[in-house]
């Protein structure tokens, strides 16, 4: 009786476990991804950016114009701007909120993505194997921590593309579809559809059921839902920010753009490498690589990835983040491979040797650039202690061995992300000091609250310490040349000059009064104007500035 009592309970634990282990995995895996997020600072200069234009739509109560140092921002759509100020609305305005949106975003794409592997007709134990894919994928888990657009984007066309791929596409159907576009419209703009369209085009290819005449009315009605929706925000704020703001916004972020692409091209195979690595570690493990389609419910997830990768590849302004929303069909191709029986009598090598000789490589190469350097990374920014355990953790992946198919997909994926986690946040932990902008951003806010002027030196500014600062009025900008700082002296003899050490190293004459900063690979530099030489304009300058003038108080 005990021993039946004993083997029922083994029998229901066994069950419970076979049903729930894909769930267990995608939970741990989501979760490093959010522990990633939470115990770095905000990256310059794209996630300072972010956080700063949103801060400024804020505290200017800008909520349809985005702004960026006080001008219009018309590089992004406002969607996550939005979501940022609705988290600050609701828990006061700080810094941990905005970087939990692409994690949070990140889960909606990975149930938006089961929903699609379960529509396809794919059985419930093996749609849960697609968002697990997709969450173990390097690109995709690195960024589901970042503060970007990618995710965002991601999560949003998966919502649009989930209601057209099984049954009747009906109006209720539409209105949701629709209404995903038109927040995909809102978080990326009009390159939506490099993605969507092609899934659009050949809808006949790969859907089971035809739309039919009524299916492809409310196709067009959610396709007019979405382009409205990013209509209704767009044509306002290109009213509110005037003439140049209208037209970097409804021509230059399409032709002018294109024409820079041109400029910077790349080559056509440019992504193709990059696809290898950004998918890791289902790239360096055989039995998941897919296969060429033969059935109707595969040729979706291939559809999905060829055709925006070749349109991607065509166009030759290359960027490795435009391939994010592609990540999700190479999930869907994984996951199907990985359903696949084998052929009978053959076995498959399910123990993987690859992955933890990759990750026991990376952890010897980091010790060999503590040994030697190279640019920023040496032993001040890498962590000995960090590549040490990334090697144990190698070594204890490397004896690791897997029953069957499901439970080694899942065990590759738990492994290859405890990597990663320990590879940025032990490995790499010396480095985001560097990154983080918050004590120059105190100085400033210190010197905002003096009343004095402070004006960034070298490239275009972007915004990079708004928000850390919580500064309320734009800093000025100025190039390095050796006038523009001269002529800043004389207007404003009590201000503060910011900027990049190569950019300002050469005119600061006392550097008893400079401010010096670990910054990304060099060092910032906040010192006051009158602090500054100017080599053969130094004479004509110090006439033009009164003897008494001083730097602020601190």
């Amino acid at each position: 009786m005990i021993i039946t009592r004993q083997l029922s309970h083994s029998l229901q634990l066994l069950k419970w476990e076979s049903r729930h282990r894909e769930a267990v995995v995608i939970a741990l895996l989501w979760a490093m991804a959010l522990v990633s997020a939470l115990a770095r600072p905000l990256m310059p200069i794209d996630e300072t950016r972010y956080v700063s234009v949103a801060w400024e739509m804020w505290h200017a109560h800008s909520l349809w114009l985005p702004l960026m140092n006080g001008e219009p921002y018309a590089d992004k759509p406002p969607l996550l701007f939005w979501l940022i100020q609705s988290g600050w609305s609701l828990f006061g305005v700080n810094a941990w909120w905005p970087k939990l949106i692409s994690p949070l975003a990140s889960l909606i794409a990975m149930t938006h993505l089961y929903r699609i592997a379960r529509r396809l007709g794919y059985p419930g134990s093996q749609a849960r194997l697609a968002p697990m894919a997709l969450m173990a994928m390097l690109m995709w888990n690195l960024y589901s921590g970042a503060l970007m657009f990618d995710i965002l984007l991601s999560a949003c066309l998966l919502g649009a593309i989930a209601p057209l791929v099984a049954g009747q596409l009906t109006l209720r159907k539409a209105i949701i579809s629709g209404l995903w576009l038109g927040l995909a419209l809102l978080a990326k703009g009009p390159a939506v559809f490099v993605t969507l369209g092609p899934i659009l085009l050949t809808l006949p290819l790969w859907r089971a059921r035809p739309l039919g005449a009524m299916g492809r009315r409310h196709l067009v009605v959610a396709l007019s839902l979405g382009l409205a929706m990013l209509l209704a925000w767009a044509l306002p704020a290109a009213w509110l920010g005037g003439r140049d703001y209208a037209q970097d916004l409804l021509w230059g972020q399409s032709v002018d753009r294109l024409q820079q692409a041109m400029a910077h091209a790349r080559p056509t195979w440019w992504y193709l490498p990059w696809l290898a690595l950004l998918a890791f570690p289902w790239t360096l493990w055989p039995p998941c690589w897919p296969r060429l389609p033969r059935h109707r419910q595969q040729r979706l997830a291939w559809i999905w990835l060829i055709g925006p990768l070749a349109v991607f590849s065509l166009i030759s302004g290359k960027q490795i983040h435009y391939l994010m929303p592609l990540l999700p069909a190479l999930a869907l191709l994984i996951m199907d491979r990985l359903g696949t029986p084998g052929t009978p009598g053959t076995r498959l090598p399910l123990r993987s040797r690859t992955v933890p000789l990759a990750i026991a490589l990376l952890g010897v190469t980091a010790l060999i650039l503590m040994a030697f350097g190279i640019g920023t990374l040496t032993r001040a920014t890498l962590s000995p202690f960090g590549a040490l355990a990334l090697i144990a953790w190698a070594a204890v992946f490397w004896r690791q061995r897997w029953a069957g198919t499901s439970q080694a997909a899942g065990r590759l994926a738990l492994g290859a992300c405890v990597a990663v986690l320990i590879a940025t946040q032990l490995m790499l932990a010396p480095l985001w000091s560097r990154y983080d902008v918050g004590a120059p951003g105190r100085l400033l806010a210190h010197l905002e609250r003096e009343n004095v002027p402070v004006a960034f030196v070298g490239n275009a500014y972007q915004a990079t310490f708004q928000f850390a600062g919580h500064l309320t009025r734009p800093l000025l900008t100025l190039d390095d040349d050796p006038a523009a700082l001269c002529r800043f002296r004389h207007r404003m003899p009590g201000g503060w000059v910011i900027g990049r050490d190569r950019d300002l190293h050469s005119s600061i004459g006392n550097t008893n009064l400079a401010h010096v900063f670990d910054y990304r690979g060099g060092e910032l530099v906040v010192v006051p104007a009158t602090a500054l030489t100017f080599g053969e304009l130094t004479a004509s300058c110090n006439r033009l500035v009164p003897a008494d003038a001083h730097p602020p108080h601190r």
